[in-house]
């Protein structure tokens, strides 16, 4: 297969890394540059650069679009399949592989578990499968790829929350608590857009969660954890590289109106970001965790 990997970040070189083993003539192809008739392209960017780096593509037969970006897009409200199907149509074939997969862990093939949902069942699902499974980097293939990304998209945010939570100087106790609060307002979002849950479908939810609510190599934990002295913009300074749950938030209000729910915590994080001012954070901290 002629597989190319659009991104030359962290994560289009883990995944670069990982593919090689299955495929040695992947290559890794950088932002702006043209792709001619490829078989597979593997989606490495931000959400916000799906629809430019797609325009880039030039091909007149059938691809298949295996996604890793984890958001959505800001003018649109579109997850990274609605992304796709806008440029290639609903025909397209399309994967997406999300879990909990810290970029520098998976390059020291360090055991990893992650989901690979598909839009459609057909003979190519375990083919693409393959193209990713090695003895370190284990892929579970799940039916739908809605729920995953939604997930995905709404990880991040709640990893702003527990990484605030961590600047304060709060400890696991509360992580714990506001993961279960994030768990529960996922399921719930899920369960009004009427989208069904796989069953193999964890490490991509619940698993991704909990990895990037625990960790400071976790952009959007790094940056909530940085929200509780520092100003939004000094924040993301600091930070120095995409934080997709700030993209996130822009679409708290579209997806809560589309399912017909209220969702504390993502509007929580949503309003201490707005407000911007850390003098105000571990009131507003407290005063939300003690009513939830």
């Amino acid at each position: 297969m002629n597989i190319h990997i659009l991104g030359n970040g962290a994560w289009g070189n883990a995944l670069f890394s990982v593919v090689k083993h299955n495929c040695p003539t992947v290559s890794i192809v950088k932002r702006g540059q043209k792709l001619i008739d490829p078989d597979v392209v593997v989606l490495s960017v931000p959400t916000q650069s799906i629809r430019e780096s797609l325009k880039n593509i030039s091909t007149d037969k059938n691809i298949i679009i295996v996604n890793t970006a984890k958001g959505i897009e800001k003018s649109t409200h579109l997850l990274p399949h609605k992304i796709v199907q806008s440029i290639f149509g609903n025909d397209v074939e399309y994967y997406t592989l999300i879990g909990p997969s810290f970029a520098q862990e998976v390059i020291k093939q360090m055991p990893t578990l992650v989901n690979l949902g598909y839009s459609k069942k057909n003979s190519n699902n375990i083919k693409v499968k393959n193209l990713f499974q090695t003895d370190f980097f284990r892929v579970k293939l799940t039916a739908g790829v809605e729920v995953l990304e939604l997930s995905a998209a709404f990880k991040n945010i709640y990893a702003i929350a527990c990484g605030l939570a961590d600047g304060l100087g709060y400890g696991a106790n509360t992580r714990a608590k506001l993961i279960v609060l994030a768990v529960d307002e996922m399921n719930t979002l899920y369960e009004r857009l009427h989208w069904t849950i796989d069953s193999h479908i964890t490490a991509g939810t619940v698993g991704d969660l909990i990895l990037t609510c625990n960790s400071a190599e976790s952009r959007n934990f790094t940056f909530g954890s940085l929200l509780a002295a520092h100003s939004v913009q000094d924040a993301l300074t600091m930070v120095d590289s995409t934080v997709e749950g700030i993209n996130s938030l822009t679409s708290v209000g579209y997806f809560e109106k589309k399912a017909g729910t209220k969702l504390l915590l993502a509007d929580f994080v949503s309003n201490i970001v707005k407000m911007d001012n850390p003098k105000m954070v571990k009131t507003n901290f407290e005063n939300f965790v003690k009513r939830v």
